[in-house]
């Protein structure tokens, strides 16, 4: 609907502005969309892993007062205009704040299955609300959203993304936009905390030979991977022990290195226009693989605060690259 497959001229000027990892965050999420107007954008790509954490479960007392749980542990939130602050704050940092009576939160407490229905639906519905918020914004643009799954992200959000009026969900696909094409490949190599879509090197090496040959000019080519690739400062992250807790030496956080060593060695050689990823919350720059500019926006969305970044394409080639935030 919002791609041009008749023309092929990637003459004229482009501005996309790509962000990534925004976990559920909806403050994040709108400043994204309304990015399109604020930066005169004609495409927006969100990079991977909408989806949030954490369920925060809020109990009605007998007293009507509510009780708050995060971080592990209990908020008294005293009436109706603190409950909605809360439940606004808590919205923006990504998490899925749900009100239930005291007997149902006991109820589920023990009971993990209850526990990731209620996820995923709340999950779902955070999807949907975003959905139609891009349609809001953007109908009658002409700019499209496009979007392809973090590691993060539950399968059970694909039918609701792909139903979304206004949003391009893609996934292990070639799109064009305006004479560039574009590879999306979702997902992540292995992590600590074996989430819902990680592959192995090997798989990925799968998936990367089932795409390239499908891209006709990988001079104008961009790599929407959401991993990104392995050994640069894009995947540069604290390392974690068996606890999931940073490991430190002599006093200083020890860093390690979680991107895709099968995405750098195919950037190396096919050497496309541009790789924009995500995944890696600290790996926020911008690198070059031989012609190959490459960018992680990184992100801070617990904080409200969207980082992105406008990649201007010109006579087919990168022109400019900027990092934003706010």
């Amino acid at each position: 609907m919002f791609w041009n497959k008749k023309k092929k001229d990637s003459s004229r000027k482009i501005v996309i502005f790509f962000a990534s990892d925004l976990h559920g965050s909806a403050v994040c999420f709108k400043k994204f969309v309304n990015g399109a107007k604020f930066y005169g954008a004609d495409l927006l790509v969100m990079g991977g892993d909408l989806t949030g954490k954490a369920v925060i479960p809020i109990t009605e007392q007998a007293n009507g007062t509510f009780k708050g749980f995060q971080t592990g542990e209990e908020v008294i939130i005293k009436n109706q205009e603190e409950l909605d602050q809360f439940i606004k704050r808590v919205n923006n940092q990504g998490f899925y704040p749900t009100v239930m009576t005291e007997t149902e939160f006991q109820g589920m407490k023990n009971d993990p299955a209850a526990q990731e229905k209620l996820f995923k639906k709340l999950v779902g519905e955070r999807v949907q609300e975003w959905a139609d918020y891009a349609e809001e914004k953007l109908a009658g643009t002409e700019i499209p959203l496009i979007t392809s799954p973090g590691n993060d992200d539950f399968f059970e959000i694909d039918p609701i993304l792909h139903k979304a009026s206004h949003i391009q969900y893609h996934e292990m696909e070639i799109t064009e936009f305006k004479g560039y094409e574009i590879l999306h490949c979702g997902g992540s190599t292995k992590t600590p905390w074996d989430t819902e879509r990680e592959y192995t090197e090997e798989e990925y090496q799968e998936r990367f030979a089932a795409l390239i040959p499908q891209v006709k000019n990988m001079e104008t080519c961009i790599f929407n991977v959401h991993v990104p690739p392995y050994g640069t400062v894009l995947d540069r992250c604290p390392k974690l022990d068996d606890n999931l807790q940073v490991v430190f030496d002599m006093g200083n956080p020890v860093s390690m290195q979680a991107g895709c060593k099968a995405l750098y060695s195919e950037i190396e050689k096919q050497q496309p226009l541009l790789g924009i990823h995500g995944h890696i919350h600290e790996g926020r720059g911008k690198i070059k693989i031989g012609r190959t500019t490459c960018v992680n926006p990184g992100s801070v969305y617990p904080e409200g605060i969207l980082q992105g970044v406008l990649v201007t394409l010109s006579e087919g080639e990168v022109s400019s690259v900027q990092l934003t935030q706010g």
